[in-house]
């Protein structure tokens, strides 16, 4: 039964039940001016040798983040406070959790009488109990810029010229307003996080591998509304933007003073507190007091750290003159990142330091399996126990020690399941590991803690984890679920073991014996547990071999932890363990990594991804029937979708892929994918399936194929949309390549006429005389049409043996957009979401031109029409009669003629009279009747764009040339008669009249055909 959530954190819980989970923790000893030099340590040889000097130690305790250093310092404390007389040695604990600076140094003061303290607990209390954090933070923000500016204590002549520019500036742009509510006060910034340092009261352990400070990113960037600040803000802002002085040069400035502005937020100089610590010494020597600090993490002494160091370095007897200090004990739990920033401080003065980085010493191993399973042992039996049970173990103490006499009580002792929950589970020194085994220990330490042993890893990440978010699990029979494999991975086992399961279990049974067998177990064959491991956890056994439990009883060799996953655990699978004894090494290692990725590793890019790729490629090609699919396989295989557009999932290289991307697999099912992937190396290697059990590897694959080739098929319509949702291009390209058959005069009244327009050949259509917009709009169809025609045509393939040409095309996926277009020939369909890559953006570049264009383009050609229309009718009349207009214009020029006058005919005007005899315009002058009355656009883009364009031509060009012609002959008899009124004569007067006479036939004429067109 689980009583309680443990605390991972091991930190501050109360002594019972601290010492109930202590187990000796692994270390060695090192000196810190020979790093060479490390020697196996243990904590009671720490304890003798920190007590063993006459008035002097000081010890670093160094590791990595949740090596157990601040757990080394609490035993120790527990320990002293046992054997140390407490009117002799004063024991001071400065605890990790819910501790500041205000708090360190009042627990200092603590006891001490004198006015000297009380002045230092007067400016303390004045300090910092009678100002908010907001005051706070600003007024460690302006001693700050005090700090940091010339006028704090740096010698200006020693300054160099960035350090000068930078006291200068700097104080300007941390005194500024705007950037004081845009930047430096912000919560959660670099002051806020200090403030708490120093006041605040953090229930959470807060591990710092380097001081606290100002990092680059702690500096102001990306200012908006500048104008805001200061003009002298703003000009030292503008020098860090633009890098005329160093970000780091600042930050390391800023480091450089923060000490000093943290120590006067408390009212204390940095010399007062190294002051008050020789005094705290002083005042203890004088009563023969011995001074023992112990310290779970250095960096909350950070901004009085450096002044602490120096008085607790100081050795008891002073120079002549000076008053004794008291003997001074101090070890203190420092991660090695912080502990480089002091060692210069402390290393001509330290003896050696203990250090829980274990690893080896020499080749000796300094943690076993053996001692995790007492780790987590213990913690698994104080969950188990009742609180007052281990109070009550702590109350039977020895009066000298103060250390409990017998060990600490076990859960299960008392426990009617004891003999088979061990016999399954397994047990260390009489405690059962229950719900885990020595192996799940294991594993699961495996794959969060690579590296170095961590102790607070295992307790949080494996013991609590399981303990806390699986407790509902546990006590309803449903352990272990799906979702615990998933947290820590496992063994790699073969695929087709894993089918077997789904093919023996239910779907909750199967995936819970996938979790059991992977991390209960280390063999690579379908077992059982023992029997009470399935009574246990409710799932029935199997009925197979049994895995013998693997506890140990004492200590084992630990393997060399590295980076990759535990060779103890990882059995490689050898050529004879796969298909048969000739497969080749290099084949079998590709098999292997995809088992191994099938069970969480990850799949290397280079083999087996790049032979598989171009395997799988082949193969979608070959199952996917073209022809049926009425697709044309060139413009998408090798296009759309290349070999390298299949990925894996957990691959080592892995980026994402523009088009088509295939990747694998498909719905997180790994296991089959992983033997489909096998079976196409196998098949690839044999040439058959007759190979041992291939005929379940066809199986698979067969159906592994079949969604592989589906899902690239879906995806191929998805590929046309910018969501990545299913679309199909077809209506959309339909509508605009029929627009623009429509706009080069092709028919369009039947469903054959309106498929035929579709594929019309715009380049042979010429539309110069058009009016602008309407050419404007026609030359962007045109230019966009072969990337239409070549969606068009991809989908609408109807082949004959996978042809790579296309032979014809499914015309019944053409009608229902013709027919919707054909309505009013503007486009239907939302292309909102089309995509705007090639060559799909020709949808788009098409239809913003209908959009923009085709009214436009109607309204300005039916305009143009409707002026050359009105001229017509200016010159020639509503009903004119060809062949009247022909021979009235032939008889007014041979009576000029016969008058003497020239000009009057040109090869030119005799073609233009020719060509207007002979054309149709009856038809012609109908339709523009109709277009004069018609405002519909649909109705007027069919009859515009069937116009033709002949008769206007004849028109205009017989019009210009009859006009030009009566200009010239009235040029020419003005002429002639200028000249007879010069020469004189008897014939003047009759030939005056006679001129006179043609011209008034002329005139006649003349105005029967009107002014000159403006064509």
């Amino acid at each position: 039964m689980i009583r309680r959530v443990m605390d991972v954190e091991a930190t501050h819980p109360e002594d019972h039940l601290f010492l109930a989970t202590h187990h000796p923790a692994k270390m060695y000893r090192q000196s810190l001016s020979e790093t060479q030099s490390r020697i196996s340590y243990d904590e009671e040889s720490f304890l003798a040798d920190f007590l063993g000097t006459p008035d002097f130690a000081f010890v670093p305790v160094l590791g990595t983040s949740g090596t157990g250093k601040s757990h080394l310092i609490r035993w120790l404390y527990t320990r002293i406070k046992s054997i140390k007389n407490p009117v002799q040695c004063r024991v001071l604990l400065i605890p990790k959790v819910g501790t500041n600076l205000r708090d360190i140094i009042e627990k200092i003061l603590e006891g001490l009488d004198g006015s000297e303290f009380d002045s230092y607990r007067s400016r303390l209390k004045q300090a910092t109990s009678s100002l908010t954090e907001g005051e706070v933070r600003e007024q460690l923000l302006a001693n700050l810029a005090i700090a940091v500016g010339l006028s704090g204590k740096q010698n200006v002549a020693a300054l160099t010229e960035i350090e000068y520019e930078i006291a200068r500036g700097l104080p300007d742009l941390l005194r500024d307003p705007f950037f004081i509510e845009e930047f430096w006060l912000k919560s959660g910034g670099i002051i806020d996080r200090l403030v708490v340092h120093i006041l605040g009261n953090q229930g959470t352990v807060e591990d710092v591998e380097e001081r606290r400070g100002f990092s680059i990113e702690d500096l102001p960037e990306g200012a908006r509304h500048i104008s805001k600040a200061s003009e002298k803000a703003r000009e030292f802002y503008t020098t860090l933007t633009n890098d005329f002085i160093p970000r780091e040069k600042v930050v390391e400035w800023l480091n450089k003073h923060l000490d000093e502005a943290i120590a006067k937020v408390l009212n204390l100089g940095q010399e007062d507190l190294q002051r008050l610590m020789l005094d705290v010494r002083r005042a203890l020597a004088k009563r023969n007091i011995e001074l023992i600090l112990l310290i779970e993490d250095f960096a909350k002494l950070q901004g009085i750290d450096r002044e602490v160091l120096e008085a607790v370095l100081a050795r008891p007897q002073q120079g002549a003159g000076e008053p004794r200090l008291c003997a001074m004990r101090t070890a203190l739990a420092c991660t090695t990142g912080y502990f480089q920033g002091l060692i210069d401080t402390v290393r001509t003065r330290v003896e050696f330091s203990v250090n829980l980085d274990v690893e080896t010493v020499g080749e000796q191993s300094l943690v076993t399996q053996l001692d995790v399973q007492q780790l987590a042992a213990r913690y698994l039996n104080a969950v188990r126990l009742q609180d007052q049970e281990i109070r009550d173990w702590m109350q039977d103490a020895d009066e000298k020690t103060r250390q409990p006499h017998n060990p600490v009580p076990i859960a299960c002792e008392s426990c009617e399941y004891q003999t088979e929950c061990h016999a399954g589970f397994g047990e260390v020194d009489s405690i059962g590991l229950y719900p885990f085994n020595a192996i799940a220990i294991e594993r699961m330490r495996d794959r969060v803690n690579r590296g170095v042993f961590n102790p607070r890893i295992l307790i949080k990440e494996v013991l609590r984890h399981v303990l806390e978010y699986h407790r509902s699990d546990i006590e309803k029979g449903q352990f272990p679920s799906r979702l615990l494999l998933d947290q820590f991975s496992g063994y790699v086992l073969d695929p087709m073991i894993l089918n077997e399961i789904k093919s023996r279990d239910t779907l909750e049974d199967a995936d819970r014996r996938e979790t059991l067998l992977k991390l209960w177990t280390d063999s690579k064959q379908l077992c059982d547990l023992p029997t009470p491991v399935h009574t246990a956890f409710d799932l029935p056994p199997l009925g197979v071999q049994v895995q013998r439990n693997s506890s140990p009883t004492a200590a084992t060799v630990v393997r060399e932890r590295t980076a990759s996953f535990s060779s103890t655990f990882f059995v490689p699978l050898s050529p004879s363990d796969q298909q048969s004894e000739d497969i080749p090494i290099s084949l079998a290692e590709r098999l292997q990594a995809i088992d191994q990725w099938s069970n969480g590793e990850q799949l290397d890019s280079k083999a087996p991804a790049d032979d598989l790729r171009s395997l799988i490629f082949a193969a979608i090609d070959a199952r996917i029937d073209w022809n049926s699919e009425l697709l044309l396989r060139n413009h998408f295989m090798d296009r759309i979708f290349k070999s390298r557009n299949i990925n894996f999932k957990r691959s080592a290289t892995y980026s994402r892929i523009k088009d088509v991307e295939l990747l694998l697999p498909l719905k997180e099912d790994f296991g089959d994918t992983a033997i489909a992937l096998k079976a196409i190396l196998l098949y690839k290697h044999y040439q058959h399936w007759k190979f041992p059990n291939g005929a379940s590897y066809f199986r698979i694959y067969a159906k592994c194929l079949e969604e592989w080739s589906h899902f690239v098929l879906q995806e191929f319509t998805r590929c046309t949309t910018r969501s990545g949702s299913p679309g199909d291009p077809i209506p959309a390209t339909v509508e605009l390549l029929a627009i623009a058959g429509r706009m080069a005069g092709r028919r369009t009244d039947s469903i054959e006429d309106r498929v035929n327009a579709v594929f019309t050949d715009l380049e042979k259509v010429e539309v110069d005389s058009r009016a602008s917009s309407w050419q404007k709009l026609f030359n962007a169809l045109k230019k966009n049409q072969p990337k239409l025609e070549e969606i068009l045509k991809a989908r609408l393939a109807c082949t004959k043996g996978n042809a790579s040409q296309l032979q014809m095309v499914d015309a019944a996926q053409l009608v229902a957009p013709l027919s919707a277009v054909a309505k009013d020939w503007q486009p239907k369909t939302d292309v909102s979401d089309i995509s705007s890559d090639p060559p799909f953006n020709a949808i788009l570049n098409a239809r913003t031109n209908v959009d923009l264009l085709l009214e436009q383009a109607i309204r300005e050609e039916r305009d143009r029409q409707l002026e050359i229309y009105q001229t017509v009718l200016d010159e020639l009349g509503d009903d004119f009669s060809q062949k009247e207009v022909v021979e009235a214009l032939t008889q007014a020029i041979s009576k000029v003629k016969s008058a003497g006058i020239s000009g009057s005919t040109s090869a030119d005007l005799e073609a233009a009279i020719q060509d207007f005899k002979n054309a149709r315009l009856a038809g012609y002058l109908s339709s523009m009747r109709s277009i004069q009355g018609e405002q519909d656009n649909g109705r007027l883009l069919q009859q515009l764009s069937t116009l033709s364009q002949r008769p206007i031509g004849v028109l205009s060009n017989f019009l210009k040339h009859s006009r030009n012609a009566i200009n010239r002959m009235n040029e020419s008899a003005q002429k002639n008669i200028d000249d007879l009124k010069t020469s004189g004569g008897n014939e003047l007067e009759t030939s005056y009249t006679g001129i006179e006479k043609s011209l008034v036939e002329l005139q006649d004429l003349a105005k029967e055909i009107g002014e000159e067109p403006c064509l």
